[in-house]
């Protein structure tokens, strides 16, 4: 759990393509234990969390949840920095889409186990897939960090 704080820091949200995996490629959804979220930042929100050593007030329900995701794996984003990947069910997806629509300029949180991930700025809506990168974490910290979820 040091290790998902230290990089939380570090770690920046984009949306990607709403690419398929390939037949024969194993997917990793969140082990059963461990709760990721993904929730709208909202001054009056009903949870709140620190981030940054500050009060982050966060809107319930979640936009999405761990039962949600269909698989979680690394990757390079498009600087070439270690990268997170959610790939999410296609019912979510949808779902994602809509309230990622009504998000855009707003702020998101992603929450593992109520630690605060990352919280950043919708540049636009998405559903399938989501990526956490990093511009500072080493990709064995984010390989690490995909294991403790799944």
């Amino acid at each position: 759990m040091k290790r998902l704080i230290s990089v939380a820091l570090l770690l920046a949200l984009t949306a990607c393509g709403s690419g398929t995996p390939a037949s024969n490629e194993a997917l990793h959804a969140p082990h059963a234990g461990v709760q990721v979220q993904l929730r709208a930042v909202d001054a009056i929100g009903q949870g709140t969390l620190e981030w940054q050593g500050r009060p982050l007030s966060l809107r319930e329900p979640a936009l999405a949840t761990s039962a949600d995701i269909i698989d979680v794996s690394t990757n390079l984003d498009p600087a070439n920095h270690p990268a997170l990947a959610f790939r999410f069910r296609p019912e979510a997806a949808e779902r994602l889409n809509k309230a990622t629509e009504a998000l855009v300029g707003k702020q998101v949180a992603v929450t593992v186990d109520d630690h605060v991930l990352t919280v950043a700025t919708v540049q636009g809506p998405f559903g399938t897939n989501m990526q956490v990168s990093s511009a500072g974490a080493s990709a064995q910290q984010i390989q690490d960090l995909a294991r403790y979820i799944t």
